[in-house]
């Protein structure tokens, strides 16, 4: 099939080529018939170069017509064979075992580092480095810079970017132990998260300042003290996680 393909092609090729040089064998052939070529007298006067009526493709010798026709053909049948080689590069793309293992790591750990793909996955920071850009470029993963972190996240699951952003969060210990506290007791205050888990207060109003620039919190004013509450969107994420 592939013989029988490339012996087309370089049909198609030959005969494109003949039907392009024809016509200078023609003009050799009438040259030598006795015809005298001498220059033109030049342009009439009140004539411009632009007058020249436009001619469309059917206007054009039936040679010009057929070598066209015939490279379009050939376009087509390039394109054809073409095709397969790419759809099979991105099906494909998920061949290589080490790439596998972190498309798969990303689904089940969705906002994961390529530092800790590394680590879980006992592979070198540049083996990663490599099969999450390969992943990236063909659509499978997409990569977003969080603080001095890139997330990764599965493009299949569609995640919102609230839910980005709540389970980059989650990730960290401190982060995450706050939040949910605010989500368990709702009003809790800045000191009674420091006495809770033994931070110092600036520490906490650190994560908590964090939380309320990205609108997963909000905080009602009572005399000296800010009382938190988690939003309703991401008290329902958190609760399906």
């Amino acid at each position: 099939m592939r013989l029988n393909m490339k012996i087309l092609i370089v049909a198609v090729i030959l005969l494109s080529a003949l039907l392009l040089v024809s016509p200078l064998f023609l003009q050799a052939t009438v040259g030598t018939g006795g015809y005298v070529v001498t220059p033109g007298s030049g342009i009439p006067a009140g004539v411009k170069a632009t007058d020249a009526a436009a001619v469309s493709f059917w206007d054009l010798p039936l040679w010009i017509q057929v070598a066209g026709a015939l490279d379009g053909i050939l376009i087509a049948i390039g394109l054809m064979n073409a095709a397969p080689f790419v759809i099979g590069k991105i099906q494909n793309v998920l061949d290589n075992r080490n790439r596998l293992n972190i498309f798969n790591y990303v689904a089940n750990n969705p906002g994961c580092t390529p530092s800790e793909i590394s680590t879980r996955q006992n592979m070198k920071n540049g083996t990663v480095k490599y099969h999450v850009q390969m992943l990236e470029s063909q659509g499978k993963i997409i990569l977003k810079r969080m603080g001095k972190y890139t997330r990764i996240f599965n493009t299949s699951k569609a995640n919102t970017e609230q839910e980005k952003t709540v389970l980059a969060y989650i990730k960290n210990d401190t982060s995450r132990n706050i939040l949910w506290a605010i989500l368990e007791e709702p009003g809790v205050t800045n000191q009674r998260l420091s006495e809770r888990f033994g931070l110092d207060k600036s520490s906490v109003h650190w994560h908590i300042e964090r939380f309320l620039n990205d609108n997963l919190v909000t905080f009602e004013q009572d005399g000296r003290f800010k009382k938190y509450y988690v939003e309703p969107t991401v008290s329902k994420l958190l609760s399906n996680i």
